[in-house]
């Protein structure tokens, strides 16, 4: 996606959930969304980068879900972590998503990093920093051209990795679920243990480079979990 300011534009998601107002919603975990009704984005805020990605909980599915929209636009919404956990403990995240289309990035393929930024799909964990440029972010996209579970850095940090979880455009219209060990990811990403707890997640969809459509759908996001033996 591109922007014009110098600090990645993940960073100012996390600038933004930093230094907004804590919002005061009862929290223990695990902690689930099943975004069945408008009142389901009560808990989340927005960060707008580049015009407005339209987020509306439907009724498309059995109990609704969370449809985003994006006309060559990039938001993010994001749900704060009052209470922080470490991942170490509750290192277990999963989510049902669905992507009805993706951005035409071939438009660009003369172009590369952060021009061929757009993702139909991405669910974010944020591990926030007081020096938020030390801040971590794992960044799980669904993509219909990069190698499946591929891992490689934001254009705009190497403090973002980006993880490819889905890559088949087979699946297009179709209700995915995924399960990830955020703790094994993030040591595969980073390299080393985490040293920050979890603070926020987000989910967006984005085109904007592409100046294109982006549209997918959100459920049952189910964060700070472990497998009960």
């Amino acid at each position: 996606m591109k922007r014009h300011f110098l600090i990645p534009p993940t960073l100012i998601l996390t600038v933004s959930f930093l230094l907004s107002p804590a919002i005061a919603f009862a929290f223990e975990l695990p902690k689930w969304f099943p975004f069945s009704s408008e009142r389901s984005l009560d808990e989340w805020q927005t960060k707008i980068f580049k015009g407005r990605v339209i987020y509306k909980v439907e009724k498309e599915r059995a109990g609704g879900s969370l449809h985003a929209l994006s006309f060559s636009s990039a938001s993010a919404i994001f749900y704060r972590i009052k209470e922080r956990y470490r991942v170490q403990d509750y290192p277990l995240l999963s989510w049902k998503w669905k992507v009805v289309r993706f951005p035409d990035k071939e438009k660009l393929k003369i172009r590369k990093g952060i021009e061929r930024d757009d993702y139909a799909a991405r669910v974010y964990v944020i591990f926030p920093s007081l020096n938020f440029l030390s801040s971590k972010v794992l960044e799980y996209v669904w993509d219909e051209l990069l190698p499946l579970e591929a891992i490689f850095n934001s254009p705009y940090s190497a403090n973002i990795k980006l993880i490819v979880i889905q890559t088949s455009a087979k699946e297009l219209g179709k209700w995915v679920t995924e399960e990830r060990n955020v703790l094994a990811d993030y040591r595969r990403a980073f390299g080393k243990e985490p040293m920050l707890k979890v603070g926020a997640v987000a989910l967006m969809s984005d085109a904007d480079n592409t100046a294109d459509i982006a549209e997918a759908y959100f459920d049952d996001i189910k964060i700070g979990y472990k497998k009960e033996r």
